[in-house]
């Protein structure tokens, strides 16, 4: 007889295990109708690493039935087990709780199940899970070792600290299936020069199988306060007699981090100076630029309070420590910004900022990278690693809708403010002739920028590959990625009309900026998981607009349109929507070169047409059967082209095409 996992439901971090026949496994709804698990609503995944989710809205099914059988739901065994995080519930009534996976009693990264539900129903369950492990424990290596394989990975100027060593099972994108890891999670940290990762080292091999950064890099700098914009109103505090850049009611710090390093012995940050005041008015050059890191990050700090009840970056008032004329080594030395959020001695989170110069002041690439964009993108950063459900991972979509949300709630911070915001990030910063635009990036028109043109349309033209993330690619197209993320949230705020770089004409009213961002950050805060993908922010964005304005209402009209716009969904609010998942269908090698790629399809009568840019009809309807499928394009010319996908007569998705 089958058996199943049934978890008993507590405010606790154990979980309590039975099990039981299905057909036992029933509950009754108000109509006395009995129901069981293979009743539930199914599960719609959308990557091969377990992204999930599942509406359960009218449904009726109470919370309680399905903590007790989760598994069984889930599909795993006996082997699985899932343990309460933490359970809240926010300003609508919604209680959200968030389980754990673990394996063997080890703990799967990055694998959580999300129940969300109102007057003790389900109304949508999402989440990370995957059910096919098989791994046995394996000894970890020793931390000398460790230290060792970590070093040949950093190659650091100077010294490097590193955490203590967790056991966890870690899941890999290899690009057509996630691939499990028994490995040691290890934090490291170099300051010369600046790098902080997550490692993950493979128990058996020695071999690093997995890095997330801890720096969160801006290029994306705005302007504001008193080197661009004149003089602002901070708060500063007296000091022996003189004036620093400290506001002590928001716990707000700005420093000289010139000679920036870390103490390995006690802990925390060392070798920064204050600047000092006479008077508390500050008023010379060579201050301006980190009185805007001061004055940014107290607007930052501000909205987030009266937008969205946040008190600091992790919402209990932690300090907030910024260093201004930090120098991030190598090329970049200097012309950057950064967030360091990293558990090591303690914790050491603060915000980093560049003057702009390379090689000690010797060229000029930028002016200095301060003002209130980019303090509310760094910040935000420190939230988006904070969401309570993992973060979200720097790399590939996840990384990208990162960056995203990051320069969405720092222009959202920009228009709080009260200056003359606008959709253009970083005016002012770049200095010819190393920049042609006068701004870094355009939220309005991603595809306008120099350097780093950025796509409005998810894998349209700029869309940079998401495969085998590094430092070299940008971890997977971070920075350039999130110009998909960055054009939605235009045009949800603003509206649009015009036609995308997969055909798509769209026309979008907005909804303004302040419903825009409540609803991205409600997306963050209750959906969000480490791996989220552009398709799960679409889904959890309609969940976010479903809590907040109704599912069937203008702005979730306006939702989807908007996501539409960029690549996303067909458009339709309906409730038989159709939605395009990543693991549906995938196109490879992309470019083309040897006149032969392969379609895989997970979808039930499909069919594949190759078009023109021009709309023009270049290879008719092929049958795609489930599987993979070859499609001949040897006598067709060089060029870009548009693969569109129909399932049962319905659009599924369109791709971009390289033949070479």
């Amino acid at each position: 007889m089958k058996r199943i996992i049934i978890l008993a439901r507590a405010l606790a971090f154990a979980a309590v295990f039975g099990f039981a026949p299905v057909a036992l496994v029933q509950a009754q709804n108000k109509g006395k109708k009995e129901i069981s698990v293979k009743d539930l609503p199914k599960i719609s995944s959308t990557s091969v690493l377990g992204n999930f989710s599942a509406d359960f809205s009218g449904q009726n099914i109470s919370s309680d039935f399905l903590t007790n059988h989760l598994g069984e739901w889930l599909g795993t065994g006996s082997d699985h087990s899932y343990r309460l995080l933490k359970q809240n519930k926010d300003e609508l009534g919604i209680m959200h709780s968030v389980y754990e996976h673990y394996y063997k009693g080890v703990k799967v990264m990055d694998d959580v199940v999300l129940l969300h539900e109102k007057n003790g129903k389900l109304t949508y369950v999402n989440g990370e899970i995957i059910t096919d492990i098989n791994l046995s424990p394996r000894q970890q290596p020793t931390s000398q070792r460790i230290r060792s394989i970590i070093i040949a990975d950093l190659k650091p100027l100077g010294k490097i600290t590193i955490s203590g060593i967790e056991e966890v099972i870690t899941k890999v994108n290899n690009g057509r299936k996630a691939v499990l890891y028994h490995t040691s999670k290890v934090e490291a940290l170099s300051m010369k020069p600046l790098q902080a990762f997550t490692y993950y080292i493979d128990n058996v091999t020695g071999t690093v199988v997995k890095k997330n950064s801890r720096v969160h890099d801006a290029d994306t700098p705005s302007t504001s306060a008193t080197y661009y914009k004149g003089n602002q109103s901070i708060t500063v505090d007296s000091y022996n007699g003189q004036f620093r850049l400290m506001d002590n009611a928001r716990n707000i710090h700005t420093r000289n981090g010139t000679n920036l390093d870390v103490d390995t012995v006690n802990g925390g940050i060392i070798n920064v100076e204050e600047y000092i005041n006479p008077v508390a008015d500050y008023t010379d050059a060579n201050t301006k630029p980190p009185v805007e890191v001061h004055w940014g990050m107290k607007n930052a700090y501000d909205y987030y309070m009266a937008r969205h009840n946040r008190k600091s970056y992790d919402g209990n008032g932690a300090k907030i420590d910024n260093y201004y004329n930090f120098d991030f080594g190598g090329f970049t030395g200097g012309a950057n910004a950064a967030a360091l959020d990293t558990p090591l001695y303690g914790g050491i989170v603060c915000m980093l900022y560049g003057n702009g110069t390379l090689f000690g002041g010797l060229i000029t690439l930028m002016n200095p990278v301060v003002g209130i964009d980019v303090a509310g993108h760094e910040y935000s950063h420190l939230i988006i690693g904070r969401n309570g459900l993992g973060g979200l991972n720097y790399q590939s979509e996840s990384g990208a809708i990162n960056e995203s949300i990051a320069d969405m709630m720092g222009t959202a911070i920009e228009f709080y403010s009260g200056g003359t915001p606008n959709w253009t990030i970083g005016e002012g910063i770049p200095v010819p002739p190393f920049f042609t635009s006068s701004y870094m990036r355009n939220m309005s028109d991603p595809n306008n920028v120099d350097p780093g043109p950025q796509p409005d349309t998810y894998n349209g033209t700029y869309w940079a590959s998401t495969a085998n993330p590094d430092a070299n690619n940008d971890y997977g197209g971070v920075h350039t990625n999130s110009g998909v993320g960055n054009y939605w949230f235009y045009l949800l705020s603003q509206g649009g009309s015009g036609t995308n770089d997969i055909g798509n004409a769209f026309n979008v009213t907005g909804i303004t900026i302040e419903k825009a961002e409540k609803i991205i950050y409600r997306a963050l805060v209750n959906y969000m998981t480490p791996n989220t993908t552009y398709m799960d922010a679409y889904n959890f964005t309609k969940q976010a607009v479903t809590d907040l304005y109704g599912a069937s209402s203008n702005e979730q009209q306006q939702n989807v349109k908007a996501w539409y716009a960029v690549g996303i969904g067909n458009g339709i609010l309906a409730t038989n929507e159709t939605t395009r998942t990543q693991d549906q269908f995938r196109v490879y090698p992309n470019p083309v070169k040897d006149g032969v790629f392969t379609i895989e399809n997970d979808k039930n009568n499909a069919s594949a047409e190759l078009y023109d840019v021009s709309g023009r009809l270049i290879k008719a309807a092929q049958k795609l059967s489930k599987g993979a499928n070859k499609m001949n394009v040897n006598d067709v010319q060089k060029g870009i082209y548009l693969l569109k996908i129909t399932s049962d007569g319905n659009p599924v998705s369109t791709k971009k095409v390289i033949v070479e």
